[in-house]
């Protein structure tokens, strides 16, 4: 195994576990070592395979906790995003490619920070909210077009989700179950598309054992997380992703 294998293997593992356990932060942690390594938009092909991958393995462990309804409405929102955001990706430069993406992402993280500083005294993660189709579709929308331009759907639903007043569990599994769909449909859309070469295939299969590996490391933590861990997991993340895309605009 070549010393890159083994640099990506090692961002997969820390990236999946995070995934795992929280619903999102793949690309946070592993897209920027992916991009680095490969140094080509065939990292963002390996990141739409590691992504569903993990996303299928958790599907079993993921259906009690998924809010259906919620999930239809992200999902309608993702077929009107996911085709614009391949069009964004084939044709938008990368830099301001980026910058949307960032700004995106700290609009959910302003969601979050609100929900977790609301006064109201909100018991989180009892019941679950009722959010209209209003606001969900663009929710979802907004994940197709991250998702199909920088394969990174998670960040805004969750964010939404969480100030929303969704539980840690229920947030964890709409997302990924979301996962399934949105990082199978940006597959198809890249295969149609634009292709994926054979070497990204093989480069795939040699990653899949440290994602696999950091599926079930997340998933024995998300037993551990508490609502309010959760809830700062979420912000981090966020705080993250946006950062590492301002820091790559320089």
């Amino acid at each position: 195994m070549t010393q890159q294998i083994v640099i990506m293997s090692l961002a997969v593992l820390g990236a999946a576990t995070l995934q795992a356990a929280t619903g999102i932060g793949f690309g946070v942690i592993a897209g920027p070592i992916l991009l680095a390594m490969m140094n080509s938009g065939d990292a963002i092909q390996i990141s739409i395979l590691m992504n569903l991958l993990i996303a299928l393995v958790l599907v079993p462990s993921l259906r009690a906790h998924t809010d259906w309804r919620l999930l239809k409405w992200l999902a309608a929102g993702t077929l009107i995003g996911m085709p614009l955001g391949l069009i964004v990706f084939l044709n938008i430069s990368i830099l301001k490619l980026k910058l949307l993406a960032a700004l995106a992402v700290l609009l959910a993280l302003g969601f979050v920070l609100r929900g977790m500083l609301s006064a109201r005294g909100r018991a989180r993660g009892q019941g679950r909210p009722d959010p209209s189709v209003w606001q969900s579709l663009p929710v979802g929308a907004v994940s197709g077009l991250m998702g199909g331009a920088l394969a990174m759907p998670g960040p805004v639903p969750a964010g939404w989700m969480s100030a929303a007043g969704y539980g840690k569990a229920a947030v964890r599994a709409s997302i990924l179950m979301l996962f399934v769909f949105s990082y199978g449909a940006a597959l198809v859309l890249q295969i149609w598309l634009a292709g994926i070469a054979r070497d990204t295939w093989i480069t795939g299969f040699q990653l899949a054992p440290a994602a696999i590996a950091g599926i079930f490391i997340g998933k024995a933590l998300s037993h551990r997380i508490s609502e309010l861990v959760f809830s700062w997991l979420v912000a981090a993340t966020l705080v993250l992703t946006a950062g590492m895309l301002f820091i790559s605009l320089a």
